[in-house]
């Protein structure tokens, strides 16, 4: 069965930052098959960042980020956790589902590792690597 991958908005953007193939560096680093999630409230989020005024590299980063969507199962987040901030609603649905978090955002590795979610981040500009454990 394969592990469940919850992408945040900056973990989208990585590929326009560093040369990282992150949906092919996620499945050796986890020497497992992930099935890559995103959550209905990130694609919001992604979306008005393109509908926003921006410069042209965030033109480009949005643009990459909502290409690699196609990637990626879109998960309704449930009405309970519509109310909570996107990262808030990572952590939760991470939670419950058991999943690994995949983000570069400090303060949501925090969170997430202070609740013993796996967190999958990018190291030294050019690979990924896994805080905590997957079993």
């Amino acid at each position: 069965m394969p592990i469940q991958v919850v992408l945040d908005t900056n973990f989208l953007l990585v590929p326009t930052q560093f040369p990282i193939d992150v949906f092919a560096e996620t499945e050796e680093v986890l020497e497992k098959r992930p099935r890559f999630v995103i959550l209905d409230s990130v694609v919001a989020e992604i979306n008005a960042r393109l509908n926003a005024p921006r410069s042209l590299m965030e033109n480009k980063q949005f643009t990459v980020a909502k290409a690699l969507l196609e990637r990626c199962e879109i998960v309704e987040v449930e009405e309970n956790l519509r109310s909570l901030p996107v990262d808030l609603q990572i952590l939760e649905y991470a939670t419950l589902q058991e999943a690994v978090i995949a983000t570069n955002d400090r303060i949501l590795r925090k969170k997430a590792r202070s609740r013993g979610i796996p967190v999958l981040l990018v190291r030294g500009k050019k690979r990924l690597t896994l805080e905590g454990s997957i079993i």
